[in-house]
């Protein structure tokens, strides 16, 4: 377990982590000589058969930056108020800040007895307890104490001891960790410390940093301060990194997944004012921006007019001086520049950037999110379009594994790289195939309708698209030369259409076809006719047009196709390489090479070229080569 301490400046935080472990918190020289604790301190002992670290913060409110970064929301609060002084500035801001952050329980010392009377100390107690009324601290037990005699010190360990017991964290979450320490030692580089704020880190992974994006690789980890083979979410570790230095990294930046590397400068946020803020946060307040050990200067833009009064809340959005590293669900606080206070704080709702923040799609989406529930908050995003699977996955934090359980909760399936609801996958293939099937019975001889074609059949032109290639996946529709159609219709050639094919298909027949121009001289008929009439191939599947003056037969360019795939088995392949692999002329090479590269079965790189596509019979399916769309989730 790991106890955050609050509370006003000399009120004996310090003192009472000293008496509790035996550590002296306050490491900087200029601290013990002010006898003010500036930043974080932390010390750790065993309490009842249990590790229990502790977390000293300033308790000035200058330095409240600092106290702001050593809190999480996972941690065990023990506010401090000393009987001489009572409740003061800080302690109630501090409650505040506890609070803001999502920590959910805690104790109370009132520290110094030994300084007050019996009356004083009860005195101080009901106001506590009117300070925490309405805060999770309502029914915390308020411990007297003196760190000067010990009295109260034992029964303050003990409680320690019967709260240690914290719940493993069951949230399918991505590792990373917020940064507030980072040095080197000598004869092992660089080591970061910092609380666990997802997921779970082991010896020899590969993690990224936020600022600098550099791999890094676990090279020792210390949880409590003792050897650990794993840290996971809540515990405070120091991580030994390999690959990186100081200068890559420091407080306020992130250790985390490198898929999970995504910083914003704008995001949406649930705020909540606090009730004793002295002004309305109006449309373009400057405030600072606190999150986990992480700061930033920035602007509230308010999506409606009305300003939010204190107490009040409101969905807002946060335009950032410097990029933050947020995941939806984070919290965040926010002080006001000009009066130099704690105005409020919420959790984060959307990292997605805007281009029209009041655009009624967007609103929309926000409102749809449920910050304790993801996996309605999935369903109800896959109920109303397809969700980018590997983006939903970064701005929540999620495992592959855990978006595969969240997903599978309201029964979303993977097509391509999006996620789906059933009604909406339903809804999207019982349109397209009543379109399709119209369009068979009101032209026979068409070969089908273009994906383009199709994208309005249903509400949600996406879903469309993707239940396109799972209908072709199930073998209900077929893609041919760029044209969908039910399994089970076949186009009704026009008599006309197949002597043309019949005249030229002996010229067609060959990895390097005729142009168009020395095929109508070899059947000798008139240019004009003749392109007029080769029109017609492609729409049956009968001929590929790769250029203005050439077409092949399906098959021919397959085998073309098949060439260029063997070549990028061994890398990128240049023109010369797919000329002398297939024995094509450098002129024809260039057209199929460039139809390739507008189909998408092939990207062109400076002079290179690399097969980023799959090619079935007679046209491109553009489906990229990335682990989503190969319908990888959870793998």
């Amino acid at each position: 377990m790991i106890v955050a301490l609050a509370g006003h400046v000399d009120h004996g935080k310090t003192s009472l982590v000293r008496a509790l472990t035996g550590v002296d918190t306050d490491r900087l020289a200029e601290e013990k000589r002010r006898s003010l604790t500036i930043d974080l301190g932390f010390a750790y002992t065993d309490i009842g058969g249990r590790r229990i670290g502790f977390v000293d913060v300033p308790g000035h409110r200058r330095f409240i930056q600092n106290m702001v970064a050593g809190i999480a929301g996972r941690q065990y609060a023990l506010l401090v108020v000393a009987a001489d002084d009572g409740v003061m500035p800080q302690s109630r801001e501090h409650l505040q800040i506890l609070r803001l952050l999502g920590v959910a329980a805690g104790v109370v010392a009132v520290n110094k007895t030994d300084r007050a009377t019996a009356d004083r100390v009860a005195a101080v107690a009901r106001a506590v307890r009117e300070l925490a009324a309405g805060t999770f601290l309502r029914d915390a037990p308020i411990l007297p104490l003196s760190c000067r005699t010990g009295a109260g010190v034992d029964a303050l360990r003990a409680h320690l001891a019967a709260a240690s017991e914290v719940p493993e964290a069951t949230a399918p979450s991505a590792f990373r960790l917020a940064i507030d320490r980072a040095f080197t030692l000598r004869g092992s580089g660089l080591v970061v410390t910092g609380t666990v704020a997802g997921g779970s880190v082991a010896v020899d992974d590969r993690l990224a940093l936020g600022w600098s994006g550099r791999t890094v690789r676990v090279r020792g980890l210390r949880v409590q301060d003792a050897p650990a083979a794993r840290a996971a979410e809540g515990d405070r570790a120091a991580l030994n990194l390999g690959g990186a230095s100081i200068a890559d990294t420091g407080r306020g930046d992130w250790l985390l997944d490198p898929e999970m590397l995504l910083p914003v400068r704008q995001f949406a946020l649930r705020l909540s004012v606090l009730a004793d803020f002295p002004r309305p946060i109006r449309h373009g307040a400057p405030v600072h921006v606190y999150h986990a050990t992480s700061h930033s200067q920035g602007r509230a833009l308010l999506q409606g007019g009305a300003a939010v009064a204190p107490g009040g809340s409101a969905l807002l959005d946060l335009a950032c001086d410097r990029p933050l590293l947020v995941k939806v669900g984070d919290r965040v606080v926010l002080r006001d520049q000009d009066l130099a206070r704690t105005l409020g704080g919420g959790r984060v709702v959307d990292v997605a950037p805007w281009r029209r923040r009041r655009q009624p799609q967007r609103l929309a989406r926000l409102e749809a999110v449920r910050l304790d529930a993801p996996a309605a908050t999935l369903a109800a995003l896959g109920r109303a379009q397809p969700v980018p699977a590997a983006t939903f996955r970064q701005h929540w934090n999620l495992t592959r594994e855990g978006l595969a359980a969240l997903a599978e909760e309201h029964g979303l399936r993977l097509h391509g790289d999006h996620l789906l609801h059933p009604a909406l996958a339903d809804e999207a293939a019982s349109a397209v195939r009543a379109t399709l099937a119209a369009h068979h019975r009101e032209h026979p001889d068409s070969a089908g309708l273009a994906a383009a074609d199709l994208a309005g059949a249903a509400a949600d032109g996406d879903a469309t698209r993707l239940m396109l290639a799972a209908l072709v996946d199930r073998g209900e529709a077929r893609l041919e030369n760029g044209r969908y159609a039910l399994a089970d219709h076949r186009a009704a050639v026009p008599p006309e259409v197949l002597r043309t094919l019949e005249a030229v298909r002996r010229s067609l027949d060959s990895t390097q076809p005729p142009s168009l121009g020395d095929i109508a001289k070899r059947l000798g008929r008139p240019y004009e006719r003749l392109e007029r009439a080769m029109r017609a191939l492609p729409a049956f599947g009968l001929a590929v047009r790769i250029s203005a003056n050439r077409y092949y037969l399906p098959q021919r360019l397959a085998e073309l196709a098949e060439a260029a795939e063997r070549l990028d088995a061994g890398g990128p392949f240049s023109v010369r390489q797919f000329r002398d692999s297939t024995g094509v002329g450098r002129n024809v090479v260039i057209e199929v090479l460039e139809h390739f590269d507008a189909a998408g079965f092939t990207r062109r790189q400076g002079d290179s070229r690399t097969v980023v596509g799959s090619w079935t019979e007679c046209g491109a399916i553009r489906v990229a080569k990335t682990e989503a769309g190969r319908g990888e989730l959870g793998r």
